[in-house]
């Protein structure tokens, strides 16, 4: 049963991941990405609450350009990064939490992820 679950969510995503890259020059694209998750979508709003968990250090990041800190879970983009830029929203969703959002990237699309979000369940 539960493998059964498991092939049916995967065949999902797979499913979806092909309509996503069916988008034609005739289909609207959409317009706005929000996002939601934990540490595997976390873009950096762990940096800006009280938390041990963090990727603002080594060796996250590694193998961005400039081999620095991302403040992604990841040593490189992470799915929502490649979903942002297929869909052609933008090259990478902003952080909620950050001090300087504006308006306008608040209305095309946030990140709300944070590692850890589902640690006490």
């Amino acid at each position: 049963m539960a493998s059964t679950n498991l092939l049916a969510i995967i065949i999902l995503q797979i499913l979806m991941i092909i309509n996503l890259f069916k988008i034609g020059n005739n289909k609207k694209l959409p317009s706005t990405i929000l996002i939601l998750g934990d540490s595997t979508m976390d873009t950096g709003n762990n940096n800006y609450i009280t938390t041990v968990m963090k990727a603002n250090h080594p060796p996250y990041g590694q193998n961005f350009p400039g081999h620095i800190s991302t403040d992604r879970f990841s040593n490189g983009k992470l799915v929502l990064d490649f979903i942002a830029s297929t869909t052609r929203i933008k090259e990478a969703a902003p952080l909620f939490l950050q001090p300087n959002l504006s308006d306008h990237e608040l209305l095309s699309g946030v990140t709300f992820a944070s590692a850890g979000s589902g640690w006490d369940n």
